[in-house]
């Protein structure tokens, strides 16, 4: 049904209207009515437990001040009461059980100055050896605390007490007297808890007057009053007898009607109470007020829920009665309307079908049960690359080369529902690839069985697995097995060699010198070289050997089924003349050389990882023998590396712990021998082995990179011993230390040291920066703009073991360099006849023809030294002065032969500053 034709019968919707109205009307009046009742109801019973509740405080209060009355009257009765007798009456009235707000009952009598000192003999006669009248002051009259009880501390302070002494209570007494009638004063009680934080009190005095008279007129009672008795009451207490178990209504007692409570029988809530009420009341000569406030529990008894209950049910039958006549009027209209949407959603459905079957990225066919195909979707026929027209109507089993297609029809006809994959044509005629088919049967009851056959060609998803899976195992830069799959062949050979009883050998292979290669020309030449060295490597073993990459210059030979060690040894000699043949890279004839290690299953360790690391070892002392060699891993060699790493683990420890020490050396003019500079060194004393010396652990601390935070403590322990010298002894000559390759190269250097002099104090010719020929060298540019920055902070750069190195002039006038070191081993040759005395001599006759200063290194004799002055070498250092010592060692003589004048850094000669 069309909407037009939904809209041709409109709804009735007046009648329905209409009787809502209505019987909505209805129930707000009744409602309303319910309101007004329930409120009524409310407020009456709410005033009615306020009477009664006030009622009984009322007459709390007035037993409180019996209490007084009483006491009053004793001295009515018996006018020479005695202490004792006094004491027995107050506790006969068991004030803690029946009057808990009452802490004692006093009597104070009237002295004046002829009758304080009997009043003070008579309390001392009682046994109150120190009762005195107090506080002192002057009055023809005073009104004395004589007896409180029952008797404790706190009530026997009071004894002695002038009421008159103070002003309230002396206006209290005094209206009492005069009155005749109980009097009530605000006060904080009898002088119990002087100094002491004291909840709110009354006072309750009772005049008593002489002989048990009871005086008519103002002049008699003035003339025969004869004391009071006081009744101190806490408010909290006598309030809490009253309100405190009542858990419907709160009270909150003011005096008159002030905003400050002196009771409060729950604590004050922001929420604003349902119901409340004031009362007055009087209090003998004060007025109180009294705030009562409904609590939930009054609350939750009253029948509030009423009016909720009636407009809930009014509503409820006034949408329910418009609602049956809105359905007996909508019924027919509803069927119409249900019908029209049930033809559209068919209709809709039938649509989405056909676009979800035509417009599907997955290839859907329809096969009937003589295996042809009754249909298909566009995306089938794309995927086995048949067109469309020429599928329908064929027997699938017939264009379906692949004998396992046709097996499979025949399965999904019979019921059974399958997948499978085929990896060539899957209908004569279309295309090749990979395709994904799964075969569904189908079956609905009064329909033939039919079979939906969904087509995937998942060629482009295989090549990608293919793909991860040779990126997991193979190296991406040279084709070679990658460390995954080198443990893996590894573990291979292991288990048949365990079964052939053979050997199996790895071959751990380090190119020498690649770095150099890499930084130096170029990460893209270096990518080359190792592509070139893996074509070497993999064209020379046999096809059962395994050539892989573990990572930088790294290479692995994995020689299975091996009779004895001299089969691996041959390897490694085929892998050294392999690579000795040069390369030819980018115009460039260079050759690269192995240090080889290599290690022997079951001989050294029983799976991959230990091989490796035993290998591993091996090259290293490759390595250590020259470079260009092949060594097998030996107990030694385990033993050597097990030492490695517990000196790298110690060196660790000596950072943290503080293990690490300088020493200093100072450099002597030859000229007049006085200082010129000092050189720091570095030691390391184990609390185990001693005395470590630097050749021994710099190397591991090198190769760890513990040598960046070593040479950072270094740097900041030297500017801070300057700036002791400085203060101590005013040193003005500078300290050098020596900088490793990698603080060199790291880039960070020349802001490290600015800041170290600039935390110090320091200026920058004070701090002499020492570094080697090698580590200049290898990367020009980048040295030339470090050691500018140190120059424009201020700082002196020396040369290092000159002549051991490269030693190129080409390079040496254009780093911005002061100083020349000459090494300590050609210092040894110079007593030697002949030509001992050449390489110092060239250095410094280069020094001085640049303009730099030269300082001879490791001089132990006074013939090298005389050699050294005819050269006409500026400054020396060596054992002939002075060992390296400790700080405080080398004070005295920095004090003794240090210049006095101040020292400037020498001016750089335009050759050390000629740009790259």
């Amino acid at each position: 049904m069309t909407a037009s034709t939904a809209g041709a019968v409109p709804i009735p919707k007046r009648l329905p209207l209409l009787v809502l109205l209505a019987a909505l009307l209805l129930t707000a009046l009744v409602w309303q009515d319910t309101r007004q009742r329930v409120a009524a109801e409310v407020e009456g019973r709410f005033a009615l437990r306020v009477e009664e509740l006030h009622r009984r405080f009322e007459s709390q209060i007035q037993a409180y001040v019996q209490v007084t009355r009483s006491a009053a009257a004793l001295f009515t009765a018996y006018p020479e009461v005695k202490r004792a007798e006094w004491n027995r009456f107050v506790n006969g009235l068991h004030l803690a059980e029946r009057f808990p707000a009452i802490g004692a009952v006093a009597f104070a009598r009237v002295a004046d100055q002829w009758t304080g000192p009997e009043l003070v003999t008579e309390a001392r006669m009682d046994g109150l050896r120190g009762f005195r009248i107090w506080p002192d002051t002057a009055g023809p009259m005073r009104l004395v605390t004589l007896y409180a009880a029952p008797v404790n501390e706190r009530t026997q302070r009071t004894l002695g007490y002038d009421l008159l002494a103070e002003p309230v209570r002396r206006a209290a007494a005094e209206q009492a007297r005069d009155s005749g009638e109980p009097t009530i004063v605000r006060t904080s009680g009898l002088k119990l808890d002087e100094g002491e934080p004291s909840p709110p009190t009354v006072i309750v005095f009772q005049a008593v007057y002489r002989d048990g008279q009871s005086p008519a007129t103002l002049e008699q009672r003035r003339a025969t009053f004869a004391g009071l008795v006081m009744t101190p009451i806490q408010v909290a207490p006598l309030a809490e007898s009253v309100f405190g178990r009542m858990g419907d209504v709160a009270a909150t007692v003011f005096e008159g009607r002030g905003e400050f409570p002196l009771y409060r029988s729950r604590t004050e809530s922001p929420d604003r109470p349902l119901l409340s009420a004031r009362r007055d009341l009087v209090l003998l000569n004060r007025g109180w007020t009294v705030q009562y406030e409904s609590r939930s529990s009054f609350e939750e008894g009253l029948d509030r829920w009423k009016p909720t209950l009636v407009l809930a049910a009014g509503l409820s039958l006034s949408l329910l009665l418009s609602a049956l006549l809105w359905a007996l009027a909508a019924t027919r209209h509803r069927a119409l309307v249900i019908a029209g949407r049930i033809t559209a959603s068919l209709r809709r459905r039938e649509t989405e079908l056909d676009l979800l079957f035509n417009q599907a990225p997955l290839g859907i066919a329809l096969i009937g049960p003589d295996a042809r195909i009754t249909d298909c979707n566009p995306a089938f026929a794309r995927t086995v690359g048949v067109a469309r027209d020429a599928l329908v109507g064929t027997d699938m089993r017939l264009r379906a080369p692949d004998p396992a297609v046709t097996a499979a029809i025949d399965s999904a006809i019979a019921g059974e529902s399958l997948r499978l994959e085929v990896d060539r044509l899957l209908m004569a005629g279309g295309r090749h690839s990979h395709f994904s088919l799964h075969l569904q049967p189908v079956s609905t009851p009064g329909d033939p069985p039919f079979v939906m056959a969904f087509v995937e060609d998942v060629g482009d998803k295989r090549r990608a697995e293919q793909h991860v899976h040779y990126l997991a195992h193979y190296d991406p830069l040279t084709g070679l097995p990658n460390r995954v799959l080198l443990f893996d062949r590894i573990a291979q050979a292991a288990r048949e060699a365990r079964r052939d009883g053979a050997r199996v050998a790895v071959l751990f292979i380090d190119l020498d010198r690649f770095k150099i290669i890499n930084d130096s020309l170029g990460h893209s030449f270096g990518d080359e070289v190792l592509r070139s060295v893996a074509r070497r490597l993999h064209g020379a073993m046999r096809p059962s050997d395994t050539v892989g990459r573990l990572g930088g210059d790294e290479f692995l030979i994995v020689v299975p089924n091996i009779p004895t060690p001299g089969v691996a040894a041959a390897v490694a000699e085929k892998v050294m003349t392999q690579l000795a043949t040069p390369f030819a890279i980018g115009g460039r004839n260079f050759v690269v050389s192995p240090s080889i290690g290599i290690s022997l299953f079951p001989d050294d360790a029983e799976d991959a990882e230990g091989l490796i690391r035993c290998a591993d070892i091996a090259m290293y002392n490759a390595k250590d023998a020259g470079r260009n060699a092949y060594r097998f891993v030996t107990r030694e060699m385990g033993a050597r590396s097990r030492e490695r790493l517990d000196l790298e683990a110690a060196l660790r420890r000596a950072l943290q712990n503080r293990e690490l020490f300088l020493v200093y050396q100072p450099q002597l003019r030859i000229s007049d021998d006085l200082v010129v500079g000092v050189e720091a060194l570095l030691r390391w004393r184990h609390p185990d082995a001693g005395l470590i010396m630097p050749n021994r652990f710099l190397p591991v601390a090198e190769e760890t990179g513990l040598i960046q935070a070593i040479g950072d403590w270094v740097l900041d322990e030297v500017c801070a011993q300057i700036r002791r010298w400085h203060d101590q002894i005013g040193l003005t000559v500078p300290v050098a230390v020596n900088v490793s390759a990698q603080q060199f190269r790291d880039g960070q250097l020349p802001a490290k040291v600015g800041a170290a002099l600039d935390r110090n104090g320091l200026q920058g010719w004070e701090l002499e920066i020492e570094v080697t020929e090698g580590t200049l060298i290898d990367d020009i540019p980048s040295a030339i703009a470090t050691l500018r920055a140190l120059k424009q902070r201020g700082c002196l750069i020396a040369l290092d073991d000159f002549g051991t190195g490269y030693s190129s002039l080409s390079y040496l006038h254009r780093f911005p360099i002061d100083k020349l070191k000459i090494d300590r081993s050609f210092i040894l040759d110079l007593e030697q006849d002949g030509t001992g005395d050449s390489i110092p001599r060239a250095i410094v006759g280069l020094g001085r023809s640049l303009g730099l200063s030269v300082v001879a290194e490791g001089v132990e004799t006074e013939a090298q030294l005389q050699l050294l002055r005819s050269l006409k070498c500026e400054s020396f250092q060596g054992y002939l002065f002075s060992r390296p010592v400790l700080a405080e060692e080398l004070e005295p003589i920095l004090a003794l032969r240090a210049p006095r004048s101040r020292h400037h850094a020498p001016m750089v000669t335009p050759a050390a500053t000629e740009p790259v």
